[in-house]
Order: structure tokens, then C-alpha cells, then sequence
């Protein structure tokens, strides 16, 4: 069913045809239309942005080597919370896996973290990147603990490359700033009793090292026969954590879309807004 609709008084004579169920809009109106038309693809094109940043961040996951005296251990969370020393500030609390290797220094012995106790110094490899937790809440990959003011701490090294050489076998790093000179012997194994020859050291495989002394030169040079493995898997069962970064990814997602949505809703109020008083 149609209807004609008179125009207003100076536009006498002129009738536009409407239904009552469609009824024909100003400009300014059809354009609001278009518009708000629009509104879901720009949130759309927003979203896909903020999730393209967080899946670059989670593929370019680092990370991050710590030290720092022990302020808390909840054996209950799963967590310890280290004061940092060094050029870092503040404090950094650690989320603890059954995957965390945790070593006692001394010794060269897995422990527990109940063997960890307030007040002592330890040395952290863990995941990098911010977190909403505060202070900050990291994954903690190894831990070397208890160590004592007159002790060398052992370091984390990823073996990137091997060769024989007269004194044994030369690693080089992961990072490549640093050559490790070891025996040709068995090392032992993080949480085993068997051992790992030296002949059977592969691309990928992790240890802890205790050294002294680095010679200055690029890259550095050590030597050590006080070695743990912490993985003995060749670029498989890597102890490592996974290129996926940590909380981080998942916050910087939500607050994107969340970011996304407050924008739509403000537009499309605004919107309204212009609408009306057209």
C-alpha cells in the first residue's frame, strides 16, 4: 500500500510517493545509513589488525635471563618472587611448571622448590615480555638456586653448533657470542641417573655450564667439565619454552578487541546523535 505525503507549504503541488512501510530518507539520513553500514567493517579490519599484532608478538617470543634474591616461595601457586639485582629494578615473580628445571647450585642436582628458601640468590631463565599481573608474572624455563656469594652461578647454553677438537668437543651458543670447550666425557643428565657421552652432543640440545673465566675475544671462549644436560634431545624434546611469548599475547588481544568495541559503540552513538538532529 502506498501513500502520497504533501511536501510543505512553499512546496506545494509536489507529492513524494512513500510506502508505510518504507519511507524515502533525506540525504543526510541515507548517508548516516551508509555510514553505520560501514561501522562493522572498520571494527572488523581493527580486530583483524590487533590479532595479526598479537600473533607477530607470540611468533617473536623471547627470552630472558634473571638473577636476583629470593623474597617469597609459595610451594601452593607454584610461584617465586625474586627482588632483581643487577641493572634490573623492582621484583619479578616466576610461575613454576612441572616442565621448570630446577637446580641446586652446589650440587648440580635438580631440586624442588621447597628447597628454595628466602633470602638466597638465584639465577633465572624465563620468558620475556609485560603481563597485567603486578608486578610481573613470568614462565620460569630453569632455575639455578641457592647460590652462594663465593659461587660461580652455572649459565644456560643452547648448543647451536659442535666440533672435535684435541681437548674435547667446541660448542658454540645459540646467541654465537660464546665457544664452550668440555672433555670428551660423560655428563650427567637433569632428574637421571644415566649419562650423556660427550661424542653424542647434537645441534639443540640445552645444558647448564659452570665456568670461571671468558677470554675476551668475539665470540668469548670457556672451557668447563662441571656441565648438567637439561635437554637431551636434538631440536626435539627442547626444555626451552616455545616461541609463543606469555600472558602478554592474550592481554594485548583482549584489550585490542575490547578497544575495538568501546570505538564501535561511540560511533555509532555519535551517529545516532547526527541522525536526530538532521
Amino acid at each position: 500500500m502506498f501513500m502520497l505525503f504533501p511536501q510543505p507549504p512553499h512546496a506545494v503541488g509536489r507529492f513524494i510517493l512513500q510506502s508505510d512501510k518504507t519511507r524515502a530518507l533525506r540525504p543526510a539520513q541515507q548517508g548516516g545509513i551508509q555510514t553505520m553500514k560501514r561501522i562493522p567493517a572498520v571494527l572488523l579490519a581493527l580486530a583483524v589488525i590487533f590479532l595479526l599484532g598479537g600473533a607477530a608478538l607470540a611468533e617473536g617470543g623471547t627470552y630472558s635471563a634473571s638473577h636476583g634474591v629470593v623474597t617469597q616461595v609459595d610451594t601452593e601457586a607454584q610461584t617465586m618472587t625474586i627482588r632483581l639485582g643487577g641493572r634490573e629494578e623492582g621484583t619479578l615473580t616466576l610461575d613454576i611448571s612441572e616442565e621448570t628445571k630446577i637446580v641446586d647450585n652446589a650440587s648440580r642436582t635438580a631440586c624442588k622448590l621447597s628447597d628454595i628458601k628466602a633470602g638466597s640468590t638465584v639465577y633465572v631463565w624465563h620468558t620475556a615480555g609485560q603481563s597485567s599481573f603486578l608486578p610481573p608474572h613470568r614462565k620460569a624455563y630453569a632455575i639455578v638456586a641457592n647460590v652462594a656469594a663465593d659461587q660461580t652461578a652455572g649459565q644456560l647454553f643452547e648448543i647451536a653448533s659442535v666440533s672435535k677438537g684435541k681437548n674435547g668437543y667446541t660448542l658454540l651458543n645459540a646467541e654465537g657470542d660464546l665457544y664452550l670447550t668440555v672433555p670428551d666425557a660423560s655428563i650427567p643428565v637433569y632428574g637421571q641417573s644415566a649419562k650423556l657421552r660427550a661424542s653424542k652432543l647434537e645441534k639443540g640440545m640445552v645444558l647448564l655450564a659452570w665456568y670461571d673465566v671468558v677470554l675476551e675475544s668475539y665470540p668469548g671462549q670457556a672451557g668447563s667439565d662441571r656441565l648438567l644436560m637439561l635437554s637431551t634431545a636434538a631440536g626435539g624434546d627442547s626444555v626451552l619454552p616455545p616461541q609463543t611469548g606469555d600472558h602478554s599475547t592474550a592481554n594485548l588481544l583482549f584489550a585490542g578487541l575490547s578497544l575495538c568495541a568501546s570505538a564501535g559503540a561511540a560511533l555509532l552513538l555519535i551517529r545516532r546523535r547526527r541522525m536526530e538532529q538532521a
